[in-house]
């Protein structure tokens, strides 16, 4: 029997279709739901329905929806249905549906539909045809509906905003925040409820088998998860990016702002139309198994990103158009989540018909990656997405027979691109290798999706040997040298517009963008689909590798030791010389010293005490020489290194000091294929390299680089990138220490994939008219956009269209401030506040006839809420920076007549970092240590750090500090502290007057102390807000 569910009484007390605004505000987060309702309602053809008579919270479905469209569109099933189980079944059929959905997943039975006694079988959903001459499935689509109710109980005091019903199922479940409304909450404070405030164990929200996706979304961006698990649950951002400029590299995260309507429109313009939420159900949302337990509960269910989406449907409504006659790139960064795009595209691809055709457009789908073997992770998730696997074939093993007894990966390939298998996913060796005249199919279409990973783990093919790991900036990149086989094959056979070439890569080369760009409005080519590391970062996904950076200066006196003066040929002498200091026993453990050092003191207690390291260095001879001079150093310091056992990697073989090395002899046998799984482990916290795993390695647990090697371009950018892997739940931290490069050298190697902002100090305000004035200045407030919205605003009721105008307007002004750097924005959200507040309190003591003012007044009340940041949850804050530069370690001693003398000088510079710098990673006594070097003092470093907390607990309890702390930004609390700290110093100046005296003796230093201070203080005073 079905449980019987009581709504409770004030819910029938509520008028959610009410258009009244309430207190003035026709923008609340009421009114916002009723908005998405209206454009769900007249934009997509959905049909609203009542949750408190028509939701079945058990089953969670539409009951009503559901055999309405049993009998519509299958009569003759349920008339067979009716007669086998007798008058019961309704009751019947909605038990075997519920069972079944609770038992296979939501997702598989609308694909696959439920099986009945007498082998009936019941159609949940009816696809959409994906060739357009089916007339008859085209006709059973259209009987599809899409629903949508609000304020849904999905248990006893728990309701959900909004509910997302296909055929009576429920699919997608929306949690709305309004910025505009009363509270001022955001998305963050939708996924706070979700994790926090909601039942994952119901019908509606049980991972699988409710809702398959759940949203967080406000008038600005949209986050997402697909397997709620209460604090478990992870959101992911579901944002388009912005454009900043003309150019795609200046994507952001968040979203762009509209003249029409808030920015989170394409949501329902794009993403839940019907045949958006046809592609999300039968072309995207899957589950992936666990090969480790293979236990359906472990099983994950997996939903697209946004950008993910908007790739795979964009290239394939283009490719509709236009068949094969272009190609295809897409730079979607690292984090991206590449590896479903590539598996999705595939999938769609291969069912993907053209307009009046009766074949599908591609006779087969090649996935080619650049590594030895097939990705696993590549391999398991296109399998995973087949709901019949025997339509994909990997060749992935050299050696074993295949069922017609071939051996070779070639011959594999050769026979699969022949068979029936509609994809095909090889090596890029294994593709280079086959024979002319292989892509030859008379009336055959081929799309090859190329993933260019740059696999690097092997000396012995074209990735291993790539030239981006060179000195040379650009090079034929692995999709280039694809790309030419395939042309060159097909120009033999004279079929030139049979092949279409997708290429995935997140930092294309000139030639790549050449060959396979899109011209943009400007004339200049670009990606045809984006997702920029800019993006990445800002949605943390992966980690900003040059927001900790620091450059070493490694120096040595050169003594000649003959006594007369040959004349040598320049350019050969400094090679000569520059090789002779750089392997130089002096400069490779002066170098080793302080990476050492630095790995100890500050990364191994990293990720739990499991944080590694990558030495880079500039050939295989210094490879072997650092691994000598470390296992010399850790032999002779067991107690502090003994735990801290190093791997070396290089290709091929090498004598050294007249003895051969090999990696595999330098590894104690290890086999070179079992070196990063090895890695992987406990036991190896450091690795050294030479021209290997730079590129296509993967290994989140790694957070320092210490960089021996000149880098230059791509390969700066791929080495650096191994940093920038995300390890949850740690919160990691990259390092970077580089001997060889300059910062500017490797910012402007990053600078085509992300840009970042420069920072100003903000301004004070004091009155209303100076505060106005200083408002209009910023550009923010069109005078004819202020005066609609007022207009708007003063009416007695607002339309659909009046609401989305005015969110439209605000939006506008929002981005403008939004634009800015980020002081000047800080510095407008400010001036925005002084003037709603004075003018507030003013207007109490003394009417206002100045109409204008008063226009402005009610326009930046709204906006105020819109640029508040308001709402809970976690952010995500994934940067760490240093906060003090520019020390010098001074010389201790200079030795003479000594060939070679290696002395270390060490500069910080500051990275093109996301954000702020967090809390200061470096203790007081640290501090105090490096000042004491710096000025050659001799301060006890336990007393002078003892009398530096004790000044914070003074500043702290400073009213002028607190309440700097409770109206400001962090910038302007900034410069109360600075004020503060001199007169603190000169009140507690009888604890310590030599460091004290010290302090107010040394401005530079006091502004050390300062920066060292404000976050703590800040983020313990504003709490109090």
């Amino acid at each position: 029997m079905d449980e019987v569910y009581h709504y409770p009484e004030d819910y029938y007390a509520l008028d959610f279709s009410s258009k009244s605004v309430g207190s003035g505000n026709p923008l609340t987060e009421q009114e916002f739901q009723r908005y998405v309702i209206e454009k769900l309602v007249n934009g997509n053809d959905y049909v609203e329905r009542t949750a408190k008579t028509d939701y079945d919270p058990v089953h969670a479905m539409d009951i009503e929806m559901l055999f309405a469209f049993l009998e519509k569109t299958q009569a003759d099933k349920m008339d067979k249905l009716h007669a086998i189980y007798n008058g019961g079944s309704k009751q019947t059929v909605l038990a075997k549906i519920s069972d079944a959905i609770a038992k296979d997943g939501l997702v598989a039975c609308v694909r696959n539909g439920v099986q009945f006694d007498s082998g009936i079988e019941l159609d949940l959903v009816h696809p959409r045809p994906a060739a357009t001459f089916d007339f008859e499935a085209k006709s059973l689509y259209n009987e599809n509906k899409l629903s949508v109710m609000e304020e849904v109980y999905h248990k006893e005091d728990e309701r959900i905003d909004l509910v997302i019903f296909l055929n009576g199922l429920a699919i997608f479940t929306i949690e709305l925040k309004c910025s505009t409304s009363g509270t001022g909450w955001d998305y963050r404070e939708a996924i706070r409820q979700y994790k926090e405030d909601r039942d994952c164990k119901t019908r509606l929200l049980m991972p699988k088998v409710g809702a398959v996706a759940h949203f967080a979304m406000d008038l600005d961006q949209v986050w997402m998860c697909a397997e709620l698990k209460g604090l478990d649950s992870k959101f992911l951002p579901f944002n388009q990016g912005v454009r900043r400029g003309g150019m795609q590299h200046e994507t952001e995260a968040g979203n762009p702002v509209r003249t029409d309507g808030p920015s989170t429109a394409y949501m329902w313009e794009d993403v839940l139309t019907k045949d958006a939420v046809f592609d999300l159900l039968f072309d995207f949302a899957y589950v992936k198994r666990d090969r480790k337990t293979n236990k359906s509960k472990d099983a994950k269910p997996i939903f697209p990103r946004f950008q993910q989406l908007r790739a795979v449907r964009r290239i394939s409504s283009d490719i509709v158009k236009n068949k094969t006659l272009r190609d295809y790139l897409v730079e979607h960064s690292a984090g991206s989540g590449k590896t479903n795009t590539i598996g999705w595209l595939a999938h769609k691809l291969s069912s993907l018909y053209a307009e009046g055709e009766d074949e599908p457009l591609f006779s087969k789908v090649l996935i080619v990656t650049d590594r030895i073997v097939v990705d696993r992770q590549l391999q398991e998730a296109v399998l995973d997405m087949a709901r019949d696997q025997h339509v994909v074939r990997v060749i992935d093993s050299e050696g074993k027979s295949d069922e017609n007894g071939e051996t070779s990966k070639s011959g594999k390939l050769k026979r699969a691109l022949a068979g029936g298998h509609r994809i095909v996913v090889c090596t890029m060796g294994t593709f280079l290798n086959l024979e002319p005249g292989s892509f030859d199919g008379t009336g055959s279409r081929f799309a090859v999706l190329i993933d260019e990973a740059h696999g690097s783990t092997s000396g012995q093919t074209m990735a291993s040997l790539n030239a981006s790991l060179s000195d040379i900036d650009e090079s034929d990149s692995a999709l280039e040298k694809i790309s030419d086989v395939v042309a060159a094959d097909i120009a033999r056979s004279g079929r030139q517009k049979n092949v279409t070439i997708i290429g995935f890569t997140a930092t294309p080369t000139g030639r790549t963008l050449d060959m396979f760009g899109t011209l943009n409005t400007e004339g200049k080519k670009e990606a045809f689909d984006l997702y920029s590391m800019r993006q990445a970062i800002e949605e943390g996904f992966i980690l900003d590798v040059t927001s900790n950076y620091t450059t070493y200066d490694s120096f040595c006196k050169v003594v000649k030791s003959v006594p007369d003066d040959p004349e040598l040929e320049t350019s050969s002498a400094k090679r000569q010389l520059a090789h002779l200091i750089a392997c130089a026993d002096g400069t490779i453990k002066g170098n080793l010293a302080v990476m050492v050092d630095h790995f100890v003191s500050q990364v191994a207690g990293e990720l739990g005490g499991k944080a590694k390291a990558m030495i880079v260095t500039w050939s295989r001879e210094a490879a072997v020489r650092y691994r000598l001079a470390y296992d010399e150093l850790r032999s002779e310091n067991l107690q502090k290194l003994g735990r801290f056992q190093a791997l070396v990697a290089f290709s091929g073989s090498i004598t050294v000091d007249g003895e051969e090395y090999t990696e595999r002899s330098m590894n104690g046998g290890l086999a070179e294929d079992k070196l990063p799984e090895t890695f992987d482990g406990s036991d190896y916290r450091i690795l050294i390299v030479a021209d290997k795993y730079q590129t296509g390695f993967d290994q989140p647990k790694l957070c320092a680089m210490y960089v021996d090697k000149k880098l230059h371009g791509l390969a700066a950018v791929q080495t650096l990138s191994r940093l920038n892997r995300i390890c949850a739940p740690y919160e990691k931290r990259p390092f970077v220490l580089d001997f060889k490069n300059s910062y500017e050298d490797i910012a402007e190697a990053f600078a085509p994939y992300y840009e970042n902002t420069v920072l100003d100090n903000p301004l004070t305000l004091s009155d209303l008219k100076e505060t106005e004035r200083h408002l209009l200045e910023l550009s923010v407030l069109d005078a004819d956009d202020v005066r609609e919205f007022y207009g708007l605003l003063a009416k007695k009721r607002q339309t659909a269209d009046d609401k989305g105008r005015m969110w439209a307007i605000l939006g506008s002004a929002k981005s403008l401030v939004l634009s800015m750097e980020e002081d000047e924005a800080d510095r407008a959200r400010r001036v925005i506040r002084h003037f709603v507040r004075q003018y507030a309190f003013l207007s109490m003591s003394a009417p206002f006839t100045d109409t204008h003012m008063h226009m402005e007044y009610r326009f930046c009340q709204f906006l105020i809420r819109e640029l508040s940041t308001g709402g809970h949850g976690d952010g995500i804050d994934i940067t760490d920076k240093v906060t003090l530069e520019d020390f010098d370690v001074q010389k201790r001693a200079e030795h003479k007549g000594e060939v070679l003398d290696p002395s270390p000088q060490v500069t910080i510079a500051r990275g093109i970092g996301t954000g702020l710098s967090k809390d200061v990673m470096e203790t007081l006594s640290q501090i105090v240590a490096e000042w004491n070097a710096r000025y050659s003092k001799a301060f006890d470093t336990e007393i002078a750090a003892g009398s530096l907390i004790a000044l914070k607990g003074s500043l702290e309890k400073n009213e002028k500090v607190r309440q700097s702390a409770k109206v400001n930004p962090k910038r302007n609390f900034a410069n109360t502290i600075d004020d503060e700290t001199e007169q603190a110093l000169v009140d507690n100046y009888s604890q310590n007057e030599d460091w004290y005296s010290f302090l107010l003796d040394k401005p530079e230093v006091r502004k050390d102390l300062v920066h060292l201070l404000v976050d703590d203080l800040y983020n313990g005073l504003s709490r109090e807000r």
